[in-house]
């Protein structure tokens, strides 16, 4: 099983706090077949131009907990962990860490998610995605990744710790933008700007905001020149107040000139016509 966390931002006496928007469980792994986060970070893919290998342990009352690699991808980590339990601490593949992670100093999460795997009664695996609201344009960034959250309900005493120094030097270079500033109305008579499509080898995302917030989902569909179709559906906010958004598809990369954006409403009718889009 998966889980998923909102996180939004606010300001506290100078600091940045955390708070929980909700929590969305996710289905079963025999249900849903394939794990995105467990396929990403999985060994046997070609990801490792991306990937900054850690494999460091710390431990505490609760367990050792070694770091082992991390992927930084278009504003969202991808963390992969190996947590090893004390005898006395009850642990399963139901239970989940929720990583803080401070990049340069600054926090910029606004959602959480991962999955604990089972390898033995004695050792799971630790995906965690943790998506960004911006991230900075530094081709190093300084990571301060802390394991703070057992299961989104309660804080660890003594968490887990890490520095890491990750490159998105290649990620930048392999990147492609397309830029769309196109307005579309939506069934019940907000409109959004679509403002880009930010596409990596590991995942394409959708930016847009509204000048309020929003009362309904918006999917999307993107069509290739040669008629091929993805559809776009997993929303998450960038900010506290819903009107920046981002939509995302892990494993999908867009490598041709040009596309052809559609707007979904809810109910799989399209909000308007195909918006062509062009890399930049």
């Amino acid at each position: 099983m998966s889980n998923d966390m909102l996180l939004a931002e606010g300001q506290s006496k100078g600091s940045r706090l955390r708070k929980i928007w909700f929590v969305v469980v996710l289905l079963f792994i025999l249900v849903t077949g394939v794990i995105v986060l467990y396929y990403l970070l999985n060994k046997d893919l070609n990801f490792e131009t991306y990937k900054t290998v850690v494999g460091k342990t710390t431990e505490n009352s609760l367990g050792s907990l070694t770091l082992n690699e991390v992927i930084v991808d278009d504003n969202q980590v991808l963390l992969n962990a190996t947590f090893k339990p004390e005898k006395d601490t009850h642990f399963e593949y139901q239970i989940f860490f929720f990583p803080q992670v401070l990049i340069n100093g600054k926090e910029f999460t606004v959602r959480n998610g991962g999955q604990s795997i089972a390898q033995s009664d004695k050792t799971y695996t630790i995906y965690s995605s943790v998506k960004l609201s911006e991230l900075p344009k530094d081709e190093t960034l300084n990571l301060d990744i802390r394991y703070n959250d057992w299961n989104g309900k309660k804080a660890i005493d003594e968490p887990w710790n890490f520095q890491v120094e990750a490159s998105q030097k290649q990620l930048q270079e392999d990147r492609n933008v397309f830029s769309v500033k196109k307005k579309v109305k939506l069934i019940d008579g907000q409109q959004i700007t679509i403002d880009k499509v930010v596409s990596t080898p590991i995942s394409t995302t959708i930016y847009f905001h509204s000048d309020t917030a929003l009362n309904d989902a918006i999917q999307f569909n993107i069509q290739s020149r040669s008629g091929e179709l993805w559809r776009i559906d997993a929303a998450y906010p960038l900010n506290e107040g819903y009107t920046k958004w981002g939509v995302r598809l892990d494993s999908l990369y867009l490598t041709e000139k040009s596309y052809h954006l559609i707007p979904i409403a809810t109910g799989g009718n399209d909000l308007g016509s195909k918006i062509k889009i062009t890399k930049k």
